[in-house]
């Protein structure tokens, strides 16, 4: 899955849904996408067909690969396991399992 979050708007947050098959021998993919502001983003849970939601993947421009409380709290609320971030400026990207 790549993971071009680091284009032209690097200073505002992006977010997209990480997907799965039910079948485990095929990738995850990207869902749905969304562009937000300086300090955060909305993303509307969505994937292709015959894919589930597992996480979702957003940018802290100009900031840390660390989750925040409020990150934490939405995938919780969301039910999605997985939760990644990347620092757009570094190309730092860490993922994190967050439970349901």
């Amino acid at each position: 899955m790549r993971q071009d979050l680091n284009g032209p708007n690097s200073d505002i947050e992006h977010a997209f849904t990480i997907c799965a098959c039910k079948d485990k021998n095929k990738p995850l993919v990207r869902g749905s996408q969304a562009t937000g502001g300086p300090m955060s983003v909305s993303l509307a849970i969505a994937c292709p067909p015959g894919y589930h939601p597992v996480g979702i993947h957003h940018t802290h421009p100009n900031g840390h690969p660390v989750l925040s409380k409020a990150d934490i709290q939405e995938a919780k609320k969301l039910g999605l396991k997985n939760m990644c971030v990347t620092v757009p400026q570094t190309k730092v990207t860490k993922c994190y399992e967050v439970g349901k």
